[in-house]
């Protein structure tokens, strides 16, 4: 079985992703072609939402973001709506306006990141297709279990603390779940104020739920 390499660092900019991006690419050039995952195209959730998307064509993140995922050669997958760990910050104060961006390699769009901030919390989805590590066949993943097999509570979350001197004030949540043979990584970036709830393994768990196909673009 194959994962991608998609931990954020904390520190991690927009910015600096996309230099990660074009540093891979020229890596891809001089030592030839990466490892690819292969999207199960056919599985029925997509094969569900493309249907329902050429009835009932709409726009999901806005004209600038839509016209950057419908080059994206996987499975778009995002939170259908605000995480409830997102919404509990919001008692520490007025509800913030939310910002987002969506960041695609326009050349070679076989990654995407959205990243949505709220206030005191940064929320992001990202994925990629290249194959950057390999694991054994038997390897747990959340979400990759074979039909049939039992179905596991929840993602396994991890929670990185400041103990370190060296991290950034706050704390990060991070999981992976598997869709269509492909991994996600969803990271929760909280303020020194926001702790808690990077801390409520268990809304974020429940909150896996929501992220649903907001963007399919099956090859023709």
């Amino acid at each position: 079985m194959y994962l991608v390499g998609t931990k954020a660092s904390r520190a991690a900019s927009l910015t600096g992703l996309v230099v990660v991006a074009l540093t891979c690419s020229q890596s891809r050039e001089a030592a030839g072609a990466d490892k690819m995952l292969t999207v199960d195209w056919a599985n029925p959730e997509i094969a569900s939402f493309v249907k329902d998307q050429a009835a009932n064509p709409r726009r999901s993140l806005g004209p600038a973001a839509d016209d950057k995922l419908a080059k994206v050669k996987l499975p778009v997958v995002a939170f259908e709506g605000m995480p409830g760990v997102v919404e509990k910050t919001f008692r520490l104060g007025p509800k913030p306006a939310g910002e987002r961006d969506v960041v695609v390699d326009e050349d070679d769009p076989v990654w995407y990141q959205i990243t949505e901030r709220y206030g005191d919390m940064t929320v992001s989805v990202q994925a990629d297709l290249r194959v950057q590590h390999e694991f054994p066949a038997d390897y747990p993943v959340y979400g990759s279990a074979r039909q049939g097999a039992a179905p596991k509570a929840g993602p396994e979350v991890s929670v990185f603390d400041d103990a370190n001197p060296d991290a950034v004030e706050g704390l990060v949540a991070e999981y992976t779940v598997v869709k269509f043979g492909v991994p996600y990584t969803i990271t929760i970036e909280c303020s020194a104020a926001a702790k808690d709830q990077c801390r409520d393994t268990g809304q974020i768990i429940k909150d896996s739920e929501l992220l649903k196909i907001i963007r399919a673009n099956p090859p023709q």
